[in-house]
């Protein structure tokens, strides 16, 4: 009776120590898997909010901020094609675009028309393009600055 209460506890150890031995090698991986998805889950999570709208003729752009993390974004102006000698009015100012920075990507062109830091808020922008060629394609993209 008592040998096999022995032979119980020795078992019992051993099994145990098996446990110890192979969660040694798992659980840096799982940690790595874990933090890795933590650092994702937060990064979007905290996104800034691009909301588009059209009113009277206006292209509402309003970029909202609902977290109390100071975020510098950049609203993009993209056109299929170079709009360097067209007119915007941004906010009731008319500026050309040629005083814009702008980048070229694969078969678009990028133009920055504003870089600003938000917390807990919004800002809106009330733009009107005015295209010499009506049937030019553009959308409004919003690009976070601010990396952690």
């Amino acid at each position: 009776m008592i040998n096999k209460m022995i032979r119980n506890t020795i078992l019992e150890i051993a099994i145990v120590i098996l446990l110890v031995i192979i969660t040694m090698f798992i659980w840096p991986i799982l940690n790595k898997n874990m933090n890795y998805s933590l650092t994702n889950a937060l990064a979007h999570e905290s996104e800034l909010e691009l909301i588009l709208n059209n009113v009277g003729g206006y292209d509402n752009v309003i970029v909202n901020n609902s977290y109390r993390a100071n975020k510098e974004y950049a609203v993009l102006l993209v056109t299929e094609k170079n709009c360097d000698n067209e007119y915007i009015t941004i906010n009731n100012q008319a500026y050309q675009l040629l005083d814009f920075p702008k980048e070229a990507r694969k078969d678009e062109y990028v133009y920055v028309l504003a870089t600003d830091a938000l917390t807990s808020s919004r800002k809106g922008y009330k733009i009107r393009l005015n295209l010499a060629n009506k049937k030019t394609k553009y959308h409004y993209e919003l690009k976070d600055l601010t990396y952690f």
